[in-house]
């Protein structure tokens, strides 16, 4: 990697030289908007790759904007206004409402014959409105099991692998729960979040869907399915039957907080984005396996929704491009991976990925998440997203977490709201 970067600035140093004065002169300027990521040595790597960019490229001037707080809703004004930044990194609805508003440059006649089929093509597919490709994968996290290595041995319980079921994974949190000598438990065996792209795991894996298959937002949904209510009274068991998962909110810490301070929960759900933090926080082994499979079979896995656009307004469509290429191409890819721990969107470097990044040369096994492109994809988003969260997420919580209801009960009256939403926002068109 470092001979690799040596050897780039080698070249930007000659093109910078061969090029015309008049190309240094004047150069094109774009606005880059992303959420700032800062390595494990406190720099901002947006900042870095916009230099290299810029140095490589000296007719174009890349201005970097930090998305800081509020930045989905400023972006959203500036693109009413027509000054929103030339190219946007996002994710989440916010993200996928941009396409869908026409927000986005289309890339078609920008792209190279075969770009695409370098990235995990649910996420291609994301990006992808009748048959117009608005952005591309920025990069591409996958889902995982994590698990306290010290806390398995100490119970002399196997490690979770590829052949693990709901039911053994139910059976390993049983003998990983602790209790004090009044009964209360200090240590969880395992961990459940009411996340949508956490919940919506469990789901697939019992063989349930809340969309229609194919599809990434949702007209109808199918909340009150077996699968659905089995998935989600599952949970609900882990937490109030079996006592083998916390009530996050009753414990009064972020989940984040229990996972890594090594004694409240032996198992939990996140995936290759929480791996550089992990190593810096976590300070006990632990390592990553493929999520249990459910009463289906089916192997399940999320990836992020991140991406990266142009702006359909932009003045300066080609350089726009040019730079969103930059990001996107091997080289950038290859910078994200290695200094700032990010999985690459770019499939082509999975095998470096799982050998040779900060996880795979202190143990952890990266490969896991690679493994998982095959199937992976991203959590459904609804029409009237602001509107079905708000709804689904309190519905979760008040389910799952605080047992107000049986999930039969809870499903089937979540399935008549969101329903009527969406109906509502459909209706309007």
């Amino acid at each position: 990697m470092r001979a690799r970067l040596h050897a780039w600035f080698a070249l930007v140093v000659v093109v910078a030289l061969l090029l015309p004065a008049a190309a240094l002169a004047a150069p094109v300027e774009i606005r880059y908007m992303t959420n700032p990521r800062i390595t494990p040595f406190g720099d901002d790597i947006n900042k870095l790759l916009v230099d290299i960019f810029n140095e490589m490229n000296p007719d174009i001037r890349v201005v970097y904007e930090p998305a800081t707080a509020a930045w989905q809703e400023r972006a959203s004004v500036q693109m009413l206004a027509g000054t929103a930044p030339d190219v946007i990194a996002g994710f989440d609805h916010w993200f996928r409402a941009w396409l869908d508003q026409g927000q986005a440059l289309a890339l078609n006649d920008y792209l190279p014959e075969g770009y695409l089929d370098d990235f995990v093509p649910s996420h291609v597919q994301l990006f992808n409105i009748d048959g117009k490709q608005y952005a591309l994968p920025y990069y591409t996290g996958i889902s995982a099991l994590f698990y306290n290595e010290d806390m398995f041995d100490q119970a002399g319980l196997l490690y979770p692998d590829e052949t693990w079921t709901w039911d053994d994974l139910l059976e390993a949190a049983r003998k990983l729960t602790r209790r004090d000598g009044a009964g209360v438990v200090t240590t969880y065996g395992t961990d459940v979040q009411v996340a949508w792209d956490r919940v919506i795991l469990w789901i697939w894996e019992n063989g349930g869907e809340v969309i229609e298959p194919g599809t990434f937002v949702g007209e109808r949904v199918y909340f009150d399915t077996p699968e659905v209510v089995e998935a989600v009274q599952f949970l609900q068991d882990l937490i109030h039957t079996y006592e083998v998962a916390p009530a996050w909110p009753n414990l009064g810490m972020d989940p984040w907080t229990g996972f890594w301070r090594g004694d409240t929960v032996a198992m939990w759900q996140t995936g290759s984005w929480d791996v550089s933090n992990t190593l810096q926080q976590a300070g006990f082994r632990w390592n990553a396996s493929v999520r249990p499979r459910g009463r289906s079979g089916i192997p399940a896995a999320v990836h992020t929704n991140d991406g990266i656009m142009v702006y359909a307004g932009t003045e300066h469509p080609e350089e726009a491009v040019r730079f969103l290429l930059f990001i996107t191409g091997l080289e950038a890819q290859e910078i994200l991976m290695h200094q700032a721990n990010l999985q690459p969107a770019r499939l082509s470097l999975g095998a470096d990925y799982a050998t040779l990044t900060r996880g795979a040369r202190e143990g952890i096994n990266m490969n896991v998440f690679i493994e998982q492109t095959a199937y992976a994809r991203p959590a459904p988003f609804f029409a009237n997203q602001a509107r079905v969260t708000s709804v689904l997420v309190n519905a979760l919580n008040q389910t799952i977490y605080f047992n107000a209801m049986p999930a039969a009960s809870a499903m089937e009256s979540l399935q008549r709201e969101i329903s009527a939403i969406i109906s509502e926002e459909v209706d309007n068109r």
